[in-house]
């Protein structure tokens, strides 16, 4: 096992950077979330706001003098097996546990019907459809992922190391999802935004380690990072709801309580969490 080296300070961009980054996306975003969404939610929301922090990050570098074709073709570039077996298994695993939770418990109940995104494409436009979705999906991944984990997590990791530098992604991540899932669900009309925009915080700050996880499994790669995010963002609310527009999933409940951003979710990720700070403090990740 060989352990993955941090950047040399010689290639880390200066704090100001760093903070323009945080200050930036975050600004942006929340803009994003209190212009756009008035009594309803534009379908194009999310894209914009899911192409923030790449786009923030990409401007950063380009402005010191790095090559944005070149900084994207090397950010997905990297990739390990391990890294791309666990961005399939851990959402799969973590989904199916939450699920199981939420049934054995009576805080949820199964219910026929709803449809999986991906087949739903392939049922209305056959292969090429989905081609396009996943595409589609994919190009949002990226748009964030190469800001958190293929620009923020590495220039953190080399300063504080890995596990305060992805609890301090987490909360940036989580601040970044806060305004838009708040305004959302005042949109829509769902009861006490406030509380569950606080449930899914914390949720979505324990799902930073993971993400962390998948990303130090690689060679500096964002790819297998935008393929757990893809997975999540398909399972998580066809099975379990969909949080930010209030749909229940195949379990049926209250979705800021059974879902993977709820309070399932919250309990189920703060274990993991323990576990991966165990791993982030050993120190071995590529072969």
């Amino acid at each position: 096992m060989a352990t993955v080296d941090p950047q040399s300070s010689t290639n880390l961009d200066p704090p100001i950077a760093i903070g323009a980054f945080v200050v930036g996306t975050l600004i942006l975003s929340w803009v994003i979330s209190f212009v756009l969404i008035t009594d309803t939610v534009p379908v194009y929301t999310t894209l914009l706001l899911m192409l923030t922090p790449a786009t923030v990050a990409l401007v950063i570098r380009r402005a010191r003098g790095h090559s944005v074709l070149r900084t994207v073709s090397s950010s997905l570039r990297g990739s390990t097996g391990r890294s791309l077996l666990f961005a399939v298994v851990y959402p799969v695993g973590f989904i199916g546990i939450a699920a199981l939770l939420a049934l054995t418990t009576g805080l949820g109940t199964y219910q026929a019907g709803p449809e999986n995104i991906v087949v739903l494409a392939l049922r209305q436009g056959g292969v090429f459809l989905l081609v396009v979705f996943l595409f589609e999906s994919l190009i949002r991944m990226y748009g964030e992922e190469f800001g958190w984990r293929g620009y923020l997590l590495p220039e953190l990791t080399a300063r504080w190391g890995r596990v305060r530098a992805t609890a301090a992604v987490g909360i940036v991540w989580a601040l970044f999802h806060s305004a838009f899932l708040y305004n959302a669900g005042v949109a829509i009309g769902v009861a006490n935004p406030l509380l569950i925009t606080a449930v899914q915080a914390v949720a979505v700050f324990t799902i930073s380690f993971p993400f962390s996880y998948a990303y130090y499994l690689t060679d500096e790669s964002v790819f297998p990072v935008m393929m757990l995010h893809l997975i999540w963002n398909v399972l998580n609310p066809w099975i379990l709801g969909d949080i930010y527009a209030n749909v229940e999933g195949l379990v049926a409940g209250q979705i800021f309580v059974v879902n993977g951003e709820g309070l399932v979710g919250v309990v189920i990720g703060l274990i993991a969490l323990g576990g991966f700070i165990i791993l982030f403090r050993r120190g071995t990740f590529i072969d």
